[in-house]
């Protein structure tokens, strides 16, 4: 085949090739999510579900499995869960807990960095993930204060379907850090205090 001939293959023959999503933005959330939300808050059911998380949390450290089931993400650095969606689970509440995870981290001293989100195309689903990432608010004296590290919180959809929440704290080895806090106790934080 002459160059020619390949430029033209590849700009004509290929039509059947839907165009590959990919798409980025910052999240908005509009006035009525806003509303939703802090009704949300104070209801039982967000209770209950965090309730439900923590002790699932609790059981799986001690190698138990509990619905909803979690998968624990431990090592040195890079501590977290991820909770799997399930049909028995109501999707907004499970998307609420991505804005509400952030909330409670922002109460222990950490600062929004970013809250972004995208759209992929995977082949044969479309991914979109929304994700918040906090810093601690700190000054820049040493050894600085990482609290629990820094926080990356992402909620998941396949084909618009609820997929997965990621929770995860990385941390500094850094000597001109501070060790890290337990990552059990932010954990606990965001999974069972109630909002005031």
């Amino acid at each position: 085949m002459s160059y020619f001939d390949s430029i033209y293959s590849r700009l004509f023959d290929n039509k059947s090739d839907p165009p590959k999503i990919n798409v980025d933005g910052l999240i908005k959330r509009s006035e009525d999510f806003l509303k939703r939300f802090e009704r949300w808050k104070t209801t039982e059911v967000c209770q209950d579900f965090l309730n439900e998380i923590w002790e699932s949390y609790f059981w799986r450290k001690k190698g138990v499995d509990k619905k909803p089931v979690l998968v624990l993400f431990e090592s040195s650095n890079s501590n977290g869960f991820a909770i799997n969606y399930s049909p028995e689970f109501d999707q907004r509440s499970f998307h609420f807990l991505l804005d509400h995870f952030a909330d409670q981290v922002k109460k222990l001293g950490y600062r929004l960095v970013t809250s972004k989100n995208s759209l992929r195309d995977k082949g044969d689903y479309v991914e979109k993930k929304e994700m918040h990432y906090l810093k601690p608010k700190h000054n820049f004296s040493e050894p600085i204060d990482q609290k629990f590290g820094n926080v990356q919180i992402e909620y998941i959809e396949k084909n618009n379907e609820a997929s997965r929440i990621k929770f995860i704290a990385n941390s500094y080895p850094d000597r001109k850090y501070k060790e890290a806090m337990s990552f059990e106790s932010l954990a606990e934080h965001v999974l069972t205090l109630p909002y005031k």
